[in-house]
């Protein structure tokens, strides 16, 4: 079994605090074992989270295709994860709040979702899905094609202003959307509730599928809590990991923070790496640091 883990480490001094003080015994036992592979990334400036460049090499693409792969998508289509979001404006910018803040139920998801349409409409040849409530994806044949942006994971909890598209198509959707959204009744109904406004979406992870099936498991649990700052939650996903995944018979290990993805692989040894792996506990923290 093929394991990847996002967001696995961060840059965040905090959060290294947070996982220094984990006792993760499985994590260590597998890094014990297994060996250092393939590594893919850049920084944390890039547009796509290191995950989906993994993922991309794994698929044989060279650009990532996350909407595509996040359903059994049709491969005669581009596709676009669509993230409904809130974007607060304070004293130094606009900031992008992260996904799970909006507390955005199923069944509103898809009310907002009902009027967006008329944006991007079924019989101007869209197709829309919605995977749960803060992921839905469109896809069309053409009218996506050369599109690039960044992936909400990196603009969520952040300043809007460096990810931004530089794609005019794009940031008209975005204009168009945020004027169709600015004082709907949906949005009055959630403000009587004390909820976020939605008052954008975010348009990115953009690509085609090429149908190659992938044998891996990505695991991603410490997604949100990472985003949302929550490093209590982080912390305890990760003991959640290492009790469950981790504590299986893995072939490959693919760890991944805010600039690299590395992968771990089983590889023969000779009895000396063996007895040297046996005399020499892996590093985790640094292993995590260096993501």
């Amino acid at each position: 079994m093929h394991l990847m883990i996002p967001h696995a480490g961060a840059l965040d001094e905090a959060a290294r605090h947070a996982f220094g003080a984990l006792p993760l015994p499985n994590l260590t036992a597998q890094l014990a074992r297994l060996s250092p592979a393939e590594t893919w990334g850049s920084d944390e400036f890039s547009p796509h989270p290191p995950h989906h460049l993994a993922l991309a090499a794994l698929h044989g693409q060279l650009q990532p295709s996350a909407a595509a792969w996040s359903l059994d998508a049709d491969a005669t289509l581009a596709w676009a994860l669509m993230t409904p979001v809130h974007l607060a404006v304070g004293t130094d910018g606009v900031d992008v709040l992260p996904p799970a803040a909006l507390s955005l139920s199923e069944s509103d998801a898809a009310r907002f979702a009902a009027v967006l349409q008329e944006l991007w409409p079924e019989n101007e040849g869209w197709q829309w899905r919605l995977l749960d409530a803060t992921r839905w994806t469109i896809g069309h044949a053409t009218a996506l094609e050369g599109l690039s942006a960044a992936s909400i994971e990196r603009a969520a909890g952040r300043p809007i202003e460096p990810w931004l598209p530089d794609s005019r198509v794009l940031r008209r959707w975005q204009n168009e959307a945020q004027m169709l959204l600015h004082g709907h009744a949906l949005n009055m109904e959630r403000e009587a509730r004390g909820e976020h406004a939605i008052n954008s979406v975010w348009i990115g992870d953009i690509g085609r599928s090429n149908g190659q099936p992938l044998d891996v498991s990505v695991d991603a649990r410490l997604t949100e809590p990472l985003l949302n700052g929550d490093l209590a939650a982080w912390a305890e996903a990760w003991q959640r990991l290492d009790a469950g995944p981790l504590a299986g018979e893995l072939t490959s290990l693919t760890l991944c923070g805010e600039r690299f993805a590395r992968r771990f692989t089983t590889q023969p040894l000779s009895l000396l790496e063996r007895l040297k792996r046996r005399l020499k506990t892996p590093d985790v923290a640094a292993i995590l640091e260096a993501l």
